[in-house]
């Protein structure tokens, strides 16, 4: 792995040219100056040439040390900054070395995706995303997004459109029904009193078709597409199951289900049994955490 090789040799060659070089001059105490000058290049020199490695290998990335996470909206995607304590940790120790690799690589990918989500979505004006790797290796994320949805507006500037035209019909409607005649109107008391009883059916009625619900299926199938392990196959399971439990609930208050969502929810839910024979009995790495955590937001 790049940052291995960059740790184990790489930063020993560098400090013991710098060390010789020292050791030749140690004869000359007027320039012990120099030796501490060296000495500090040589840290910089190996912490350069990690994040060299990192920055050929993820060319989207913009990647440096860094000692806090970056909360300004920039307009600047892809910024990871990485601890300076863990950077040197991982250039000798080929653990650190592993879990630093598998960020970078969860974060580039997690940007690719990210970005071609809404690209897909259209309209976006503007996006941030900054990352921080502290000194213990734990990955955070910042990340702001302003969209104008030219679609959506079109829709509610027609809606709006609609429901003023539904107030003036009815409007209309009034005034007709105030011109009827005095004998076409009058009406005995048992006839009003059955179209009074019927409109307050059609108005429960209509309160009742009023109210829908169903099932987001998409979401659901990246949730499970993400999931690697058995206990993120579980955590999708439950919340399919959770989710068909409200739609049973909603029926029997009279909600209008969406039948086509909570079919959809009932395959998902048998494929997900189906994976967790194959899924691995082990902790989801963090790029597996950050890939399901990005499904379950989208």
């Amino acid at each position: 792995m790049a940052v291995n090789g960059i740790g184990a040799l790489q930063y020993r060659n560098i400090y013991n040219q710098a060390n010789s070089r020292v050791e030749s001059n140690s004869e000359q105490p007027e320039k012990a100056a120099v030796q501490d000058k060296i000495e500090f290049s040589a840290d910089s020199l190996a912490q350069s040439a990690a994040l060299r490695s990192f920055r050929g290998k993820y060319p989207a990335l913009s990647i440096s040390v860094g000692s806090e996470m970056n909360y300004s909206k920039d307009r600047k995607t892809g910024t990871v900054a990485v601890n300076e304590h863990f950077l040197n940790k991982a250039m000798n120790d080929p653990e650190a070395a592993k879990t630093m690799s598998d960020l970078i690589y969860g974060i580039d990918k997690a940007e690719k995706t990210v970005a071609a989500y809404y690209n897909s979505l259209g309209g976006v004006t503007e996006r941030t995303s900054h990352w921080y790797i502290d000194e213990n290796g734990n990955c955070y994320n910042f990340s702001y997004t302003r969209r104008d949805d030219k679609l959506n507006k079109k829709l509610r500037e027609e809606a709006e459109k609609d429901r003023q035209e539904c107030i003036e019909r009815s409007i209309e409607k009034s005034r007709d029904a105030e011109e009827v005649r005095p004998e076409e109107a009058a009406e005995d008391e048992e006839t009003v009193e059955d179209e009074d009883a019927a409109e307050s059916d059609e108005e429960i009625e209509s309160e009742s078709v009023g109210k829908s619900m169903g099932i987001n299926a998409a979401k659901l199938a990246r949730m499970l597409a993400a999931a690697k392990t058995r206990s993120q196959v579980q955590s999708v399971m439950d919340m399919i199951q959770s989710d068909l439990r409200e739609c049973d609930a909603g029926k029997e208050q009279g909600y209008d289900v969406d039948e086509a969502s909570v079919s959809a929810a009932e395959n998902l839910l048998e494929e997900a049994k189906s994976r967790m024979s194959s899924a691995e009995d082990r902790e989801p790495t963090p790029q597996e955490e950050m890939m399901s955590a990005l499904a379950s937001l989208m």
